[in-house]
């Protein structure tokens, strides 16, 4: 088998890719993949260009430097490939082709330019719809040839921005173009230059990335020399349990998903689970750690959500989730982080609850519920503080064994802001 291994899918098929190299050819990568490359395949250099992202957890930047501090040069281009380079050139990674060079140069920031709508695998990963830096170097390149006025390739890229990732096409910008004031004679040229050309930069960058893992040596490239000490952390740790415990059940396991998604509640399911792929790619960026004590409060606060009676019951209730040790470790850092990221942005997200109250329809209800307690102070419940505190930790929900941390997580200073909110709540309950 190859020593060389090249990730790509839609911006490149593997038989015209095979025609410029003889690397083994991967469908797009996804988290721990590249792990895999190195340690199961024994890669000694590696090629990304494409990357799944909105199906399943993306390549992490920790992998991609887990490779280099190996010795492995990695090299990245076009699409995913050329995200991930740009951000971590510093460290070693080698970038090919204009679409790196764009966003090392800050030109581009954004990652829906590279990002398009694709078949399944089974279908070879086809591309559905086209990549904004396809339509933008196309633009480019039909007003340069003086297909289109530069005002006009203005216009249509500016609405090309405007649309979702998946439904950018040149079809689509053609049909669009009339209403954006671009006259017959223009939109021939421009339908007939792209005909002719069919403009791919990211196609392009792809060609020069496998040239250029031929021209640095191919199967005899020399090693990378790492400038840098990797650092293994819990979150590395959980990433490789989680991943290879995934791979037997992974086909499986995408049928549960979609399942949870498209049955009722799914899209909250989905809004929890944003959640989560949020916060961990934010500690993972930051490399942000929770201690066990942190997990430990998380074990805690999910077992009494769940009304589990002591910690064997928490323990039976993680084996029938199928976790194992690795997996509940992994679960209840999760939750940490969530934990950690909550307190940190506590004003944040208490700015945003109206929103929220307003996406689900309950904000009346909220409002009348607020109005019907009144400005009722908490010594006026009759109960002294820690009364009040048994009472909602009985009726609503655990605050956690240190109050401190529960204030700063509501973005509370004292505890009579606590109280008081508290006793509004009670007020507000049918019964109180």
């Amino acid at each position: 088998m190859s020593g060389l291994v090249v990730f790509l899918g839609p911006t490149l098929t593997s038989g015209e890719a095979s025609l410029h190299t003889t690397a083994n050819l991967l469908p797009p990568a996804r988290l721990g993949d590249v792990y895999d490359a190195v340690t199961r395949q024994g890669a000694r250099a590696i090629g990304l260009v494409d990357g799944l992202f909105n199906s399943v957890p993306a390549v992490w930047h920790k992998e991609i430097l887990f490779a280099l501090s190996r010795g492995v040069r990695v090299f990245g281009a076009a699409s995913m490939g050329a995200l991930r380079a740009a951000e971590l050139h510093p460290f070693g990674m080698e970038g090919v082709g204009a679409v790196f060079e764009a966003f090392a140069r800050g030109e581009l920031t954004d990652d829906d330019e590279v990002a398009v709508a694709h078949a399944a695998a089974e279908a070879g990963h086809r591309p559905l719809s086209e990549a904004l830096v396809n339509l933008r170097h196309g633009l480019d390149m039909a007003e340069k040839a003086g297909s289109i006025s530069a005002a006009t390739a203005g216009r249509l890229l500016a609405h090309a921005k405007g649309t979702f990732y998946a439904d950018r096409s040149w079809p689509a910008l053609f049909r669009a173009a009339p209403g954006l004031g671009v006259g017959d004679d223009e939109l021939a040229g421009l339908r007939a230059f792209v005909g002719r050309v069919r403009p791919n930069r990211k196609r392009d960058d792809a060609i020069a990335l496998l040239r250029a893992m031929t021209d640095a040596g191919g199967e005899a490239m020399p090693p990378h020399a790492p400038n840098f000490e990797f650092e293994a952390t819990s979150f590395w740790e959980a990433m490789i349990a989680t991943t290879s415990r995934a791979e037997a059940t992974a086909p499986r396991d995408e049928a549960l998903a979609l399942h949870a998604l498209l049955s009722p509640g799914g899209e909250e399911r989905g809004r929890g689970a944003l959640l989560l792929a949020l916060a961990l790619a934010e500690a993972e960026r930051r490399g942000l750690e929770v201690d066990g004590a942190a997990m430990s409060a998380a074990a805690e606060r999910i077992r009494r959500a769940l009304g589990l009676r002591d910690k064997l019951a928490m323990s039976t209730w993680l084996k029938e989730q199928g976790l194992d040790l690795a997996g509940s470790q992994a679960l209840l850092r999760a939750e940490a982080i969530v934990d950690a990221l909550g307190r940190e942005h506590a004003l944040a997200v208490r700015s945003l609850v109206t929103l929220e109250l307003q996406r689900r329809g309950e904000l009346g209800r909220a409002r009348e519920q607020l109005a019907a307690a009144g400005d009722v102070a908490w010594s006026e419940t009759g109960l002294s503080r820690e009364a009040l505190l048994q009472w909602y930790e009985r009726e609503v929900r655990w605050l956690g064994a240190d109050l401190p941390v529960a204030l700063r997580t509501l973005g509370l200073a004292t505890l009579d802001q606590l109280l008081t909110a508290i006793a509004r709540v009670k007020a507000a309950r049918p019964g109180r």
